[in-house]
């Protein structure tokens, strides 16, 4: 009942002689072509225009953080690389140090080696000696006690202290020996 009226019986009469159908047609603006959109369609495109805003607004944060991030990432190698550079700087100085320290104590081992071999060849010779007069002194078939030198097949004791001649011949005579006088220069 919106203010429509029913067909009135001369209306309907009037209608159907001049051939019309007796429907009513209504003017007004064309039908949607989809009937589900409601209201103007220039709201909803505002909406996708500023949703469209957004997203692209979101994606520039994040190609931003993105780019801080790499930045960040740079700083952090370039200081690790030179932490790193100047340790090896440090260990290059230590080697060097080092090597130096050892060539110089290499070269002080090999004098002390060097002193260390003329001594025992030193030694070696003194042996040598010592071992040569026991043969001889062996294959004399006799020995002299300790202090006493050979001579021609005899061994001699010298004193160095002055006494009287009848105290020597009883010294030499409580160790077995005789009391001699030396006649030539080569026995003395």
């Amino acid at each position: 009942d919106r203010g429509h009226k029913p067909p009135v019986a001369d209306d309907l009469q009037s209608q159907k002689s001049k051939g019309g159908t007796g429907v009513y047609i209504l003017a007004g603006k064309p039908a949607s072509p989809n009937p589900s959109q409601k209201g103007d369609p220039e709201p909803r495109g505002g909406r996708e225009r500023s949703r469209r805003m957004t997203s692209v607004a979101v994606l520039y944060v994040l190609v931003a953080l993105s780019f801080v991030a790499w930045v960040l990432l740079f700083a952090l190698a370039m200081v690790k690389q030179m932490e790193i550079v100047a340790e090896l700087k440090l260990l290059k100085l230590n080697y060097s140090e080092h090597q130096a320290n050892g060539g110089q104590g290499l070269s002080e081992t090999q004098r002390e080696q060097t002193r260390m071999r003329s001594g025992m060849h030193k030694y070696y010779e003194e042996l040598q000696d010592i071992t040569a007069l026991i043969c001889r002194s062996v294959l004399d078939g006799r020995k002299c006690s300790a202090g006493w030198k050979i001579f021609e097949e005899s061994c001699y004791s010298f004193s160095t202290e002055t006494m009287s001649w009848s105290d020597a011949k009883e010294i030499c005579a409580d160790q077995g020996a005789h009391l001699v006088v030396i006649n030539s220069d080569l026995e003395q």
